[in-house]
């Protein structure tokens, strides 16, 4: 259990936490009886200090070299190199995914810090030639000030990493909010981050209800931007309220997906099954660039579905910890019950439950945790609501198809447009679907599920506000903005 101490003095470096805040349990969700840490809900007057101390450390973080502040990422990623193996272990142990799932999540956070680190000491600017004699015309980009960062439960390390490192690398400073169910991993990178040197008040960190710290982070006006990723509901929200705000607030949101994974006649089906079945139920389908609808063509329908059922019944549900584990439990009760509560809609709506769709139960291993099996339906249509809301869970949408064009058009027939997915041998068939899906990724016979930290991703329609994308070198365009200067002689 990581007691108290871990919280005193990392939190906001120059503010202390009143002694009257209450603190609350952070708990294994593969048994709950096991308490992993206890954190504060801390209130709007403790996000408003932190908001202070990031707004004056600003201005000394903000003309620190580029090259200074590389440094502090490189050490960072040495530092979470080194401590790899504790950190994989309590990420497992907060969010339920299996250990092999977390260290590709910590590893995935080294590459991001020493990716931008080699970045920002390149150009960020450009020489423009003028139509004037005697003058240079160039452009440089500058941190736009405090960044409010709020992130998700799924990917607590990573995810988090790809926002605030860009952030701070550029010269900016951040108050981050981390999901209430997976701070005490979130605790250990902003420790990396100052074990490594970085200013106070640079990386601040405020934990506690979204309707109270996360509003206030959302609605405070010397916050600069705000970058969100989250559910669409809630994304809604926070841009509602930046919209009423009377000034000009920076905003990017990353919301949900409903992915689809098309295979066509001239698929591999085997490699088609693998890919499904590792990006449906890895992760335990808390992604989301998980898939959750599986096209088929009609006349290869009963064929794929046997080859699926069979394929999944080799998932070895567990505590992530284990080895030779495949799927964790759910991240939460709130999880464990919506997702239960899809698998019922599913029957109620005329759906074919082929596979799973029960809570694991009846041994000591399972009847303290939130395990569920993956679950397959058949015989799902467009219109129905598994086929079109974001389960967040272990539960895949078999549909069919009879020509490459409905299959385009039952992937776009969706709110969200994330990410997709198709198998083929046809190159032709790639790039008519390439083209003709409305989505920010586009996988050809390649899993839904896993990003490379250098390649931009965003999505379109109701998965993101599509301004600016996140990762790559363009993730640097949402924290920076572009200074033109003519200089003559």
């Amino acid at each position: 259990m990581h007691e108290n101490e871990l919280i005193k003095g990392v939190w906001i470096k120059t503010y202390t936490i009143p002694k009257d805040r209450d603190y609350y349990d952070i708990r294994n969700p593969a048994d709950t009886r096991q308490l992993i840490a206890r954190f504060p809900r801390l209130k709007r007057e403790d996000v408003k200090s932190a908001i202070d101390v990031a707004k004056e450390a600003f201005a000394k973080w903000s003309t620190t070299l580029p090259v200074e502040r590389a440094n502090i990422l490189y050490k960072t990623a040495f530092i979470i190199e080194s401590r790899a193996n504790d950190m994989a272990r309590l990420l497992t142990l907060e969010e339920g995914k299996t250990l092999a799932d977390s260290m590709f999540e910590v590893v995935r956070t080294v590459n991001l810090l020493r990716f931008y680190a080699g970045l920002i000491v390149k150009d960020l600017g450009k020489v423009i030639p003028s139509q004037d004699k005697n003058t240079l015309i160039m452009t440089m980009r500058e941190p736009l000030g405090v960044v409010g960062v709020i992130t998700p439960w799924n990917f607590p390390l990573s995810l988090p990493a790809w926002k605030i490192i860009p952030a701070i690398a550029t010269g900016n400073t951040v108050v981050w909010k981390p999901a209430s169910i997976t701070p005490t991993i979130a605790h250990e990178l902003v420790k990396a981050f100052y074990d490594a040197g970085l200013p106070e008040g640079v990386l601040n960190f405020v934990t506690g209800s979204g309707g109270e710290v996360g509003d206030e982070l959302v609605m405070n006006k010397d916050i600069d931007a705000i970058t969100f990723t989250g559910s669409l509901q809630v994304g809604k929200e926070v841009n509602e309220k930046i919209g009423k705000q009377n000034r000009f607030v920076r905003v990017q949101l990353e919301l949900g997906g409903k992915n689809a994974t098309v295979l066509t006649k001239n698929g591999d089906i085997n490699l088609a099954i693998e890919q499904v079945v590792r990006s449906a139920f890895g992760l335990t389908g808390q992604a989301c660039t998980a898939t959750s609808r599986f096209l088929i063509p009609e006349d290869m329908h009963d064929e794929v579905l046997n080859k699926l059922i069979e394929r999944t019944k080799r998932i070895v549900v567990g505590n992530g910890l284990k080895q030779g584990v495949d799927m964790g439990p759910l991240a939460s009760r709130e999880q464990f019950e919506k997702v239960l509560g899809y698998i019922e809609l599913g029957k109620q709506e005329g759906a074919r439950l082929v596979y799973g769709g029960s809570v694991i139960k009846g041994s000591e291993e399972f009847d303290h945790g939130y395990f569920v099996q993956p679950t397959i339906f058949d015989g799902v249509t467009k219109d129905m609501r598994i086929a079109r809301e974001e389960i967040f869970g272990p539960v895949l949408a078999v549909m069919t198809y009879r020509t490459l064009d409905e299959a385009i058009d039952i992937v776009n027939s969706v709110e969200y447009g994330l990410i997709t997915g198709i198998v083929t041998r046809d190159l032709n068939e790639a790039m008519r679907f390439s083209q003709g899906v409305k989505v920010g990724v586009v996988k050809i016979n390649k899993p839904t599920i896993g990003l490379e930290p250098w390649v931009p991703y965003g999505g379109v329609k109701a998965s993101g506000n599509d301004i600016y994308k996140e990762m790559g070198e363009e993730a640097i365009q949402f924290f920076t903005r572009i200074k033109a200067v003519y200089m003559g002689w």
